[in-house]
């Protein structure tokens, strides 16, 4: 994801969300170092490289593993700019992305070990179809290291369209609650998906900024209670 939309965000969450965590960072998957399982360096992401056979990828003191059968770490993941495939066309945009039944989990854990508060992830797909629509029936799971799951949202492939090109439903945010704050680890699952992608992972973040209406809003706002009560000192007349 561009790196000025993080900027600003972070800045804001900085001015009016209080001081800044000491430890905050964005992943973003794109500046980092994809491996395979056995530490063979595949490459840096930088929206425009792609790379397949992912055992795991390292960005900003995070680490995210793809877990193959029985659990162990293998070269079954993606990293890349993946969306540029499709033909709603290229995006430039890199994400983490999985196909369930190659993949069994993907874990995140900070490097060298430590806790780590996960505040937000952005879901760029969670769907049954190959490169398709939601379904609305995908059983995908965010756990825990201490085994507290919650139920993730249906999301179609990709981000503006769909890899057929039919029109997507863009990213969702997930913001999630204290349950995954000071936690060793993260793992990602999934009963009956296939397509499964993310991007933008906010560790360690303070919280988001308290929503303040526009001036304009506030004008307007002040301009409706005048009117009301106007209205009911009239009807009272």
């Amino acid at each position: 994801m561009k790196k000025t939309i993080f900027a600003v965000s972070v800045l804001f969450s900085c001015l009016f969300g209080g001081l800044c965590a000491t430890n905050a960072v964005v992943i973003d998957f794109t500046g980092g170092t994809a491996y395979q399982a056995d530490g063979t360096v595949l490459g840096t992401t930088n929206n425009l490289n792609l790379y397949y056979s992912v055992g795991y990828y390292i960005q900003g003191g995070m680490r995210y593993e793809f877990r193959g059968s029985g659990g162990a770490l293998a070269n079954v993941g993606i990293i890349g700019d993946y969306y540029s495939i499709g033909a709603g066309g290229v995006v430039y945009n890199d994400v983490i992305h999985a196909h369930w039944g190659e993949v069994t989990s993907m874990v995140i854990t900070k490097v060298g070990g430590g806790s780590f508060d996960l505040n937000y992830v952005d879901l760029t797909s969670n769907t049954q179809v190959g490169g398709g629509q939601k379904t609305g029936l995908e059983l995908s799971y965010i756990t825990n290291n201490s085994g507290y799951s919650m139920l993730l949202p249906s999301s179609t492939w990709g981000f503006a369209y769909d890899y057929f090109g039919a029109l997507g439903d863009g990213v969702a945010r997930l913001w999630l609650d204290s349950n995954f704050d000071s936690v060793t680890s993260v793992t990602f699952t999934s009963l009956n998906a296939y397509c499964f992608g993310l991007d933008n992972f906010y560790i360690d973040e303070p919280p988001p900024p308290p929503v303040t209406p526009a001036p304009a809003t506030l004008l307007l706002m002040g301009s409706g209670l005048l009117g009301l009560a106007a209205w009911r000192r009239f009807s009272k007349n």
